[in-house]
């Protein structure tokens, strides 16, 4: 805990000091060299357009080329945020995406950005609320007035993680169900090894393109749905629903026919003779 001193708390404090003589520091009185100093600083506007120069000036440290640095294009066209902000993570410069910080700030904008988007389409499709003081708004936030707080949840929507994100994820899945039928295969696809050499190819979206909608191993597939997370130790994790063409449909078609279409595309065991050479590149 720290405490204001004065005379006498530093009195004979010359005495166990060990100082340079030949230091060219102006020396004072004791109070004056060990005391507290109180700095004093403006602080920062987050609202302002070269924030990013200021707050990583280890990123930035020539002050220049950030956020709304001025850039020409050919053929003339304006840097979108999303655009900017995936340039600098997916550029072979690694600084921007393993600062931590930096990731989270532009995180944040991210957010305020869809919020302040969700409240001008409110604010734009509904006027329900025009001319109430803010005890009425209140009101209706307490007896859960339901067209009140189905307008406060529209906002959400854009938000990753939020109740109402994963309402709209699962009416998406719904409406693929009620076009397409059930899915035919829940996929999963995970990495062993997040570092390993012999799969840093598949980290790519060529191996889901190619490997399974092209080459088909799992049959022809007509629609999929691809939910993207990440575990722990922060290796990308996919959970995928698949549509193929012509499957058996349980329940409808004979059971014998939709035996034979699972045995011919899911294994249960690696064969014998080839153990090792499987198990080393499985994923």
């Amino acid at each position: 805990m720290l405490e204001k001193a004065n005379d006498q708390d530093l009195e004979g404090l010359s005495a166990y000091t060990i100082r340079n003589l030949d230091s060219k520091i102006a020396t004072g009185s004791d109070i004056s060299q060990y005391k507290l100093m109180n700095v004093k600083e403006a602080p920062i506007d987050n609202r302002q357009e070269h924030l990013d120069l200021l707050c990583f000036p280890t990123l930035f440290p020539t002050e220049q080329y950030g956020e709304h640095h001025p850039r020409q294009s050919y053929p003339a066209q304006t840097l979108s945020f999303s655009e900017y902000i995936k340039s600098r993570l997916l550029n072979k410069d690694s600084r921007f995406r393993r600062n931590h910080s930096y990731c989270l700030h532009y995180y944040r904008l991210k957010i305020n950005m869809a919020l302040k988007t969700g409240i001008y389409n409110l604010l734009k499709t509904s006027r329900g609320n025009v001319g109430q003081t803010v005890a009425e708004i209140l009101e209706k936030i307490n007896v859960l007035d339901e067209e009140f707080e189905g307008n406060l949840s529209s906002m959400l929507v854009p938000i990753w993680g939020t109740n109402q994100y994963w309402f709209r994820v699962k009416g998406e899945v719904k409406a693929m169900i009620a076009e397409y039928g059930s899915p035919t295969l829940f996929l999963t696809l995970s990495c062993a090894k997040y570092d390993s050499a012999d799969i840093a190819q598949y980290l790519r979206k060529d191996f889901f393109n190619i490997v399974i909608l092209q080459r088909g191993v799992l049959g022809k597939v007509e629609e999929y749905y691809v939910k993207k997370e990440y575990q722990m130790r922060g290796v990308p994790h996919y959970h995928i629903l698949l549509w193929i063409e012509n499957a058996p449909v349980v329940g409808i078609d004979c059971p014998e026919e939709v035996c034979s279409f699972i045995q011919d595309r899911i294994t249960c065991h690696i064969p014998d003779n080839q153990y090792e050479i499987v198990f080393a590149s499985m994923m």
